[in-house]
């Protein structure tokens, strides 16, 4: 399925200086893959203008409108399709991730779930005091029983 979008926002705002401008540069089509629908892949074909940044010595002449919510610049999948995926990827990692995704309609490649999960952040570090306290006890009594 294909759902054919354009922006309705009339300025953007520069990324490099957060000048808005309402100086428009041309535009283009960009395709985005998003969640299944009942099992069919839908792709977004979303309308995005470029334009000029109004700011005399902004290093970024022109840009691109980004959709809130909807695009990242240089990304071909919406956010909540990143999301799955890369739950995905961190349960089954590469054939079997790739396998699933394409069963539900996500179709993807293995090493694009094995790159998600490389680029999800670690999980934050717990108590590591407890567990060195738990290890030399079990070296010092290890160490006082007989063999």
């Amino acid at each position: 399925m294909v759902f054919v979008l354009n922006s309705a926002q009339q300025t953007a705002a520069c990324p490099a200086c957060a000048t808005v401008s309402a100086h428009t540069h041309g535009g283009y089509r960009r395709r985005l893959a998003d969640l299944p629908v009942n099992g069919r892949q839908v792709c977004l074909d979303v309308g995005v203008r470029r334009f000029r940044c109004e700011r005399d010595g902004c290093s970024a002449v022109t840009f691109v409108e980004q959709i809130p919510g909807l695009t990242t610049p240089f990304s071909r999948r919406t956010r909540l399709l990143t999301k799955q995926l890369t739950m995905i990827g961190l349960a089954l990692a590469g054939w079997a991730g790739a396998r699933l995704a394409a069963a539900i309609g996500m179709a993807c490649g293995p090493d694009t779930l094995l790159r998600l999960v490389r680029a999800h952040p670690d999980p934050p570090l717990g108590e590591l005091t407890v567990l060195v306290s738990t290890i030399s006890r079990c070296v010092s009594a290890c160490a006082t029983r007989p063999l």
